[in-house]
């Protein structure tokens, strides 16, 4: 049975200081809606399919820019479930990056109970392959990955085997990973309402948690960013996770977001002026 206390405090909803939790996640759709419509302009090629399922698409934005332009990868949230976010959700971000001649890859994945957390995985490594490809005939001189939420725990599995499997020239072409409100330990959510569609038990949580993983150094930076206004575990993971990394001989910084909750941090994108746009732009300009 799942216990409605672990739930609240692993939702969150609960912890913005916005709206109420009934309303925040709705008002922040709306808001993302609108500022989607920003990117119309910018050259895309959209809805590129790289496996069988409706949501296992991904866009590019910027190609009007140089073939050797730097691509950030961005993988969205939803706790692996949730049907209103997917690989469209997010787009308003190329808009800036565009400016920065930036191209911007969003890739979507099919959702539990569909799939387990662990195809998943292996769905979005698939992706990465076929965007590194991309990038290579390209001749982009640098990658940067992005994940958002759950979209941080798929990043975060990327530096366990998926990133050291790749040949060194591809290595070398990711530069940064950017965990955006991130969860890495997935084990206490198979006592919450959650685990319904996920279907996790401790052994198979372990299994897909970050925390648990043994990484291999990698020449990449990650940054483990936190909300101040998000769920305690969220922040308490965060922080742990950046331990664990640094622990390992990875190279890591971990960033804390006042007055910010969960839902605001991948708004504030929208604005270049925001404590995470500068970081992001000082990493895909300068690294």
């Amino acid at each position: 049975m799942s216990d409605p206390d672990l739930t609240t405090l692993y939702s969150p909803s609960a912890y913005s200081k916005r709206y109420p939790r009934e309303e925040i996640f709705q008002k922040h759709l709306e808001i993302v809606e609108k500022l989607n419509k920003e990117v119309k302009e910018i050259k895309s090629d959209l809805y590129k399919p790289y496996g069988k399922g409706k949501r296992e698409v991904y866009h590019i934005y910027g190609t009007d820019l140089n073939n050797s332009a730097p691509i950030f990868i961005f993988i969205h949230g939803g706790y692996w479930q949730e049907a209103l976010v997917t690989h469209d959700t997010y787009v308003f971000i190329a808009k800036n990056l565009h400016k920065l001649n930036v191209k911007t890859i969003f890739i979507g994945y099919e959702l539990c109970p569909n799939v387990t957390v662990e195809q998943i995985q292996k769905n979005v490594e698939h992706a990465l392959r076929i965007c590194l490809e991309y990038a290579k005939n390209m001749k982009s001189r640098s990658i940067y990955l992005a994940g958002h939420s759950a979209g941080g725990q798929l990043v975060a599995n990327l530096f366990e085997t998926f990133i050291p499997s790749l040949p060194e020239a591809d290595r070398k072409l990711i530069r940064t990973a950017f965990l955006l409100a991130g969860i890495y330990d997935i084990i206490p959510l198979t006592k919450t309402d959650y685990n319904e569609p996920l279907k996790l038990d401790e052994e198979s949580a372990r299994k897909v948690s970050p925390m648990f993983k043994k990484f291999t150094k990698s020449d990449a930076k990650i940054y483990v960013v936190v909300a101040e206004n998000d769920s305690p575990p969220f922040l308490t993971q965060g922080k742990q996770f950046h331990e664990h990394l640094i622990q390992q001989g990875l190279k890591s910084e971990h960033i804390f977001l006042k007055n910010i909750d969960h839902f605001d941090l991948m708004e504030n994108l929208a604005n270049d002026e925001s404590e995470v746009s500068r970081l992001i732009k000082k990493c895909v300009t300068e690294c």
